[in-house]
């Protein structure tokens, strides 16, 4: 994408970098922030980089995939709501042969209307659609200067129909775990929508926006909710706290909608035949709990800080220290070996359960030069981990999306200075 939508990514890599990239030494006998002895510096070149000559580069043009809710198929956009879509087959994208259609929708955000529209395209019987809103394209909008919306079948519980997902945080535009905050009742036919939750007593936040944490929905959430009728909210705790704490609800227009669930611990949630799967916080740490008819479970107990001590991805949950991972959903365990992840802040596991790729945002060394880490390891030993430690190894507003069990896409910089970026597969 050759637009100004690249730079909310670009503008993180260049500030990620410095004047001379050359000035940036690796060493052998220190860990990566020490500081570099004569005997075996090395000077960082990106051309030479050994993750540079690793991946290869899928978006020739500049292009940022990212996943849609059907198998396979992807979808680009800017800032402009110039939305693509491409399926991917045998290694390449190519561009998809569904039709794409446009519906026109205004949406209520904070007693203001929204005017988006909406790019999508149908499958299956099911829908998939983006639209981008910012202030350029209406000036009228006085609080909100960008908006990303996603259109989709609602879940089973919800009913019949569709629903408009709203997120308003632009750091957030090429991320693929959203937090929405406004949740819309949607007519495809006449671009019609409408709030579910009612507003009564919602805070306004230090933006004059509604409080952004009042209603919460996930890609992840909807997903696994079932036949519930489910949402989050965070509500009833500070702003700050939105993600690390929150209540789950019966969505309604109810002034105070039913909690069947106060205080989980994140916002992780899988319903199924057996009850809530979440977290719940405990003194030395958290549970792991199965709420059935209103009365927990605990399937397995963690040790240590959740946000510190642990990474995780879905129902998998790695201790950093111990290098234990475990199933949410089941309880059981395996520990990966030969990898040291105490200093990372992200995972993404492999469709299969056996691959993991774990990230460090970058951290300035000895030489002013931001570095970042990847480790790519599996669980069963059948592959020796790769680790990289070098600048502009990904781009820390994107995410990692594994393709299949043995290839993973992320965002990374395709020049020197970081100002251009594209989607890169790793094969592992």
């Amino acid at each position: 994408m050759k637009d100004k939508a690249l730079k909310i990514i670009a503008a993180v890599l260049a500030a990620t970098t410095v004047v001379s990239v050359a000035a940036f030494f690796l060493t052998k006998d220190k860990d990566f922030l020490g500081k570099p002895s004569e005997k075996d510096a090395i000077i960082y070149s990106y051309d030479n980089s050994e993750l540079t000559k690793a991946v290869s580069v899928k978006g020739t043009n500049g292009e940022v995939y990212l996943p849609t809710d059907f198998e396979n198929v992807y979808f680009t956009a800017d800032l402009q709501n110039k939305v693509s879509f491409f399926e991917y087959a045998n290694g390449a994208f190519t561009a998809s042969a569904l039709p794409v259609k446009q519906v026109e929708a205004n949406l209520s955000a904070t007693y203001e209307t929204i005017p988006i529209t909406v790019n999508y395209i149908e499958k299956d019987g099911k829908v998939f659609g983006i639209g981008i809103f910012t202030s350029d394209m209406d000036s009228s909008v006085d609080v909100y200067s960008y908006a990303f919306v996603k259109l989709t079948n609602k879940p089973a519980g919800y009913g019949t129909g569709h629903l408009l997902l709203a997120d308003f945080e632009k750091e957030n535009f090429y991320s693929t775990e959203k937090i929405y905050s406004e949740i819309y009742n949607f007519d495809i036919s006449s671009g019609k929508s409408s709030t579910y939750v009612s507003n009564n007593t919602r805070l306004i936040d230090k933006n004059g926006t509604f409080r952004n944490d009042w209603t919460m929905l996930t890609d992840e959430f909807i997903a696994n909710l079932g036949n519930a009728k489910y949402f989050f909210s965070s509500r009833y705790y500070t702003a700050a706290e939105k993600g690390t704490r929150a209540d789950i609800m019966v969505l309604s227009d109810a002034y105070r909608p039913e909690i069947v669930a106060e205080d989980i611990l994140g916002i992780w949630l899988v319903n199924d035949a057996n009850g809530m799967h979440y977290l719940r916080k405990t003194e030395k740490g958290f549970n792991n709990v199965i709420n059935q008819n209103k009365t927990e479970k605990v399937l397995t107990e963690f040790e240590g800080d959740y946000f510190a001590d642990y990474v995780q991805d879905g129902k998998w949950l790695i201790n950093k220290k111990s290098l234990v991972v475990t199933d949410l959903m089941t309880g059981a365990t395996k520990t990966l070996k030969n990898v040291d992840i105490t200093a990372f802040d992200t995972v993404t596991v492999s469709p299969d359960g056996n691959k993991f790729v774990f990230s460090a945002k970058g951290i300035r060394n000895d030489n002013s030069a931001i570095v970042q880490q990847l480790v790519f390891c599996t669980a069963d030993g059948s592959k020796e981990p790769v680790t990289y430690a070098e600048p502009l190894l990904f781009a820390e507003s994107s995410d990692f999306i594994w393709l299949d069990n043995n290839n993973v896409m992320f965002a990374r910089a395709t020049v020197a200075d970081g100002s251009k970026v594209a989607s890169v597969v790793y094969a592992y």
